[in-house]
This record gives structure tokens, C-alpha cells and sequence, in this order.
């Protein structure tokens, strides 16, 4: 499963509801976290500011065959729905379906 997030999000409350829907399906799951999959003090290296979107990770996580769906943190302020990568991952999963 691909998490989709935004970064101001409380840790334990991302933590939290990545367990609530490991809950929900059941099964012994993995999840993809940018935050644990990207060098965060390199991200000009990790996403090339000339690159297309296409050559990011987050596009070949969601991409990926291995990938089961989408899961979107959202907290009270639904502030995901207000962050580029947020709704570009978004965009990602519907286009997949």
C-alpha cells in the first residue's frame, strides 16, 4: 500500500492510522512512506528539479505492481487535498484504476 501524507501531520497520528487501516484489511501488510524511502536532506537528488513526475519515486511506488492501492492520511483540516504531491499521488491512483 502506498501512503499518501502530508509532513505537518503528527507522527503518532500517521502511525496510527496506517495501523487502523492494516485493521481493516485484515492481513499481514507492507506500506510505502516517502519519508522512509527518499533521502530527506537529498531530495534535490531524489526528485531532480528538471526531472518529469514520472521519474520520481513516488510515482514508480504507486506504479508498481506490488502495489495493492492508496491509503490517504487525512487529519480534521483535510490538508492533504491541498498539497501538490498529495493530489498528484491521487491523480496517480485513479489514473491506475
Amino acid at each position: 500500500w502506498f501512503i499518501s501524507h502530508w509532513w505537518g501531520m503528527h507522527f503518532n497520528l500517521t502511525v496510527k492510522s496506517i495501523l487502523n487501516h492494516a485493521k481493516q484489511i485484515g492481513e499481514d501488510m507492507r506500506y510505502w512512506v516517502c519519508t522512509f524511502s527518499n533521502n530527506q536532506w537529498k531530495m534535490s537528488e531524489e526528485i531532480p528539479p528538471l526531472a518529469p513526475p514520472s521519474e520520481s519515486s513516488f510515482y514508480k511506488a504507486l506504479r508498481s505492481p506490488s502495489c495493492l492501492g492508496s491509503c490517504m492520511i487525512l487529519d480534521e483540516r483535510v490538508v492533504p487535498l491541498s498539497r501538490a504531491w498529495c493530489l498528484f499521488e491521487l491523480l496517480q491512483t485513479f489514473l491506475i484504476q
